[in-house]
């Protein structure tokens, strides 16, 4: 059972449930469009479209799919795990200033250890890949998670009374278990002798004679901590529920998410009020160990749990996050409700700020296509819907014309038989008398159909090479099938994927930003449910160390580190320092005499990279190229020898003169003199 600081009289507890009724109601209507287009999405990608088989269409007769679309999502998806979490560590912490670089290493290494190899979030990111580009958003949810095994252990013993003849109780903690308990001895200062005090209840002596340990005849409870933590969870797309007017999530006066919980969970959850208790909402609920929500993932299930309903049943459960006032203080309140929706019935609720760390919902959305004032937008398989339709019924028009012209119209005349059988059977071996006044080819004809495809392959492959370029979807080399202007050089090819690459980046550039979101979340439920000294372990090269973390050292993340994705960020930087390099390269390559005016240009796209020190990448006083000055000490070392070259007060005169007919005192290397 659980308390809550949000106080509800039963007036108030019930218009609040009358207005989830109707509100959840009508959010279903809202969502329908979504969650059939990502159900229509996702029978796409799976190549699985028995959705357009109609009567009188090309479908009815050939329905193969052209893996177009799937080609598209598996590319980007490849895409997005190489850029993003294709490496180890994926995310990081960036140091605030200096002062920070030693603390942000050791978050590095115990949330790496933490996140990534205890929750397994690496693979949760991944496993949101596909939800990212199939349906119109992905939901992700952090959670925190306790994972423990418990077993009753008759292997192990507890302190026994032999007076009372009963094993010792401490209060609130059960049997002194051997092994567990920890005992110190100390001067009794009434006896001035020795005494063993239990240590975290110094008013418990164990007397040796009076005390010893034996097998506790109901085995002790013992209990195995596999994981307690912060869990990343994708949210499938009917379970999750938000207005589609709502420009973000966040901005949303309600989020619903359903899904199905059984009796334990409900009896932890459920807050006992003076009109509704426990047992009364037991006596409600509905004896069935199905999941009964209205979800996809229900309806899909073929295993009955019938026989376990009364041992474990199942309940149904809409978690509503809200704003609104429910206090009747004019200003809305933010809070969270858990309703079983079967018995009509509220569980739970409470404040979102003692819900939730960092006092937000705990829901970060990624949607590729987000449209204008919406929390989400088409998704990448129905921006290609309309070409993969055109796709699939040119192919299957021309694979049906070709199984009709491999199998031509057979007519028959049973009067040029003898017989006159009603029903001509065609097999191999037959043998039909003919009249005489009839030949086998009055008899029996065949009629092939017309070949008059002209173009439909072509049509076929430009359509794909429309999509591939578009999408940057391609491996377009010189003579590519499309035959089009760009793909006919090879630096019309490169330019051609480098600005269809763009599209990619953009979509990336989203995801990163949802992922950093998400991480940060589990990051703070982390360090809020932290609540003793954790021992982890990481590598150093190839060695293998242990560390701690307390409570009190992870107490500074949010002020002094930010959490980043690695991946994401050393790209971005090499990318910086290349653009860097080009313009560093461009600044000592050019004359001395025009590196003052290119400077200040060159200094203002440093600054626009966010570079600091732009006096230091390009000095005042840069050295010159020394392939120049090689040249020109080549050039006044052969005038020197063939005369005395004038020595100027600067090279850029010196080599000027030493170099053209304009030198009276002789010609330059390129010239033979003549005697």
């Amino acid at each position: 059972m659980k308390n809550t600081n949000l106080k509800l009289n039963e007036q108030q507890e019930e218009k609040l449930l009358k207005y989830l009724t109707e509100r959840v109601e009508q959010l279903k209507e809202d969502n329908r469009q979504r969650i059939d287009a990502d159900r229509r999405s996702w029978s796409t990608y799976n190549n699985d479209r028995e959705d357009r088989v109609s009567p009188d269409s090309i479908f009815e007769k050939s329905n193969l799919t052209i893996p177009m679309t799937t080609l598209v999502i598996d590319h980007f998806m490849a895409r997005a795990e190489d850029e993003i979490t294709g490496t180890s560590p994926y995310f990081k912490f960036e140091a605030q200033g200096a002062q920070d670089e030693e603390s942000a290493e050791a978050f590095d290494k115990y949330f790496n250890w933490k996140i990534e190899d205890k929750a397994e979030t690496r693979e949760r990111l991944e496993e949101s890949y596909l939800h990212i580009f199939i349906q119109r958003a992905c939901i992700m949810k952090a959670v925190y998670e306790e994972d423990v095994s418990t077993w009753y252990d008759h292997e192990r013993n507890a302190l026994f009374n032999n007076e009372t003849q009963d094993f010792e109780q401490v209060p609130g903690e059960g049997p002194i278990i051997e092994g567990e308990a920890q005992f110190l001895t100390e001067m009794d200062p009434m006896t001035g002798q020795p005494a063993t005090r239990l240590a975290n209840d110094p008013s418990f002596e164990m007397v040796p004679g009076l005390h010893e340990f034996q097998q506790y005849p109901e085995g002790i409870p013992t209990q195995m901590v596999r994981y307690k933590g912060p869990r990343s969870e994708v949210i499938d797309s009917d379970r999750f529920l938000c207005p589609s007017t709502a420009e973000s999530v966040d901005k949303a006066d309600i989020i619903v998410e359903l899904y199905d919980k059984d009796l334990r969970w409900a009896r932890d959850m459920f807050l006992e009020r003076e009109w509704f208790s426990f047992g009364d909402y037991k006596n409600l609920m509905k004896r069935d160990a199905n999941p009964r929500s209205e979800i996809d993932k229900n309806k899909d299930r073929v295993e009955n749990l019938d026989f376990d309903s009364d041992a474990n049943p199942s309940i149904p459960v809409m978690e509503c996050w809200l704003k609104r006032d429910v206090l009747g203080t004019g200003e809305p309140q933010e809070f969270c409700v858990f309703v079983d929706p079967e018995t009509k019935k509220i569980l739970y609720y409470e404040y979102v700020a003692k819900l939730t760390p960092d006092n937000r919902l705990p829901y970060n959305v990624v949607s590729i296509g987000k449209e204008r004032n919406r929390w989400c937008g088409a998704s990448l398989v129905e921006r290609i819907e309309t070409f993969q339709n055109y796709v699939d019924r040119q192919f299957n028009c021309q694979s049906y014309r070709n199984e009709l012209a491999a199998n031509p119209i057979t007519c028959v005349n049973p009067q040029a038989v003898e017989d006159e059988p009603e029903d001509v059977e065609l097999y191999a071996g037959k043998i039909f008398e003919i009249k005489d006044q009839y030949s086998a080819e009055d008899f029996i004809s065949f009629v092939a159909v017309p070949n008059v495809d002209q173009k439909t392959q072509e049509l076929i492959d430009f359509v794909f090479g429309i999509v591939q370029l578009w999408l940057g979807v391609s491996n377009m080399a010189q003579g590519d099938y499309q035959a089009l202007a760009p793909a006919n050089t090879a630096t019309g090819v490169e330019a051609t994927l480098r600005e269809a690459s763009k599209i990619g980046r953009r979509w990336m550039r989203r995801i990163v930003k949802g992922f950093e979101g998400h991480l940060t979340k589990l990051v703070q439920i982390a360090m809020a449910t932290m609540d003793e000294e954790e021992v982890f372990e990481y590598m150093e090269g190839d060695v293998r160390a242990f560390a701690t973390m307390t409570p009190e050292i992870i107490e500074k993340i949010a002020i002094n580190v930010k959490v980043i994705l690695s991946q994401d960020q050393g790209q971005r930087a090499i990318e910086k320092a290349n653009l860097a390099l080009q313009a560093q390269e461009r600044f000592f390559q050019s004359p001395p005499e025009m590196r003052p005016f290119m400077r200040p240009m060159l200094k203002r796209i440093l600054d626009a990279m966010g570079y600091e020190n732009t006096d230091e990448l390009l000095p005042a006083e840069a050295p010159p190229d020394p392939k120049s000055e090689a040249e020109i000490m080549k050039m006044m070392g052969d005038n020197a020898a063939q005369g005395e070259s004038p020595q100027p007060g600067d090279g850029i005169t010196a080599a000027a003169e030493g170099m053209g007919n304009s030198n009276p005192q002789g010609a330059n290397q390129y010239q033979q003199q003549v005697q």
